[in-house]
């Protein structure tokens, strides 16, 4: 009998710090959605270039690298709001254009939406990690004499 309960008090725990570490996966995962950030990438007319939609829409077509190491193109559609419809007068009937959108992502896998809080025509470089490497010369340097 003793045995039984030890079992029984054993899984009771183990269920409990199972559920508790799921609470806070979820809590994790929306934080993430709920922070701004920014992405770079090309700017276009989800109707006029892309061809996914049936009315004008801004669309983000991002770059980046999959495990193979292979380049894939992604591509974010952008919420409707002010901020867009100020730019999609420069992307309209197939103009592209370089930029960096800081939003929200809104949304799952294929129905994500980015809701853009704003556009920076011209993208500052993506910062890369790491320590950085000084100069090193061949001169020696000079004596006083």
């Amino acid at each position: 009998m003793k045995t039984y309960k030890l079992i029984l008090t054993t899984v009771a725990i183990s269920v409990a710090m199972f559920s508790a570490n799921a609470d806070e996966k979820k809590q994790t995962a929306a934080a993430k959605t709920d922070k701004e950030r920014t992405v770079r990438g090309t700017l276009m007319c989800a109707k006029c270039t892309l061809k996914k939609t049936d009315a004008c829409q801004a669309a983000l077509e991002t770059k980046r690298k999959d495990k193979d190491g292979k380049e894939v193109a992604r591509v974010i559609l952008l919420k409707n709001n002010e901020v867009t419809k100020a730019v999609h007068g420069k992307i309209c009937k197939g103009q592209k254009v370089a930029v960096a959108v800081t939003g929200k992502i809104e949304g799952k896998r294929k129905d994500r939406v980015l809701v853009a809080s704003k556009i920076n025509d011209k993208p500052a470089p993506a910062k890369r990690g790491g320590k950085r490497k000084s100069k090193v010369t061949d001169k020696k340097p000079k004596k006083a004499t």
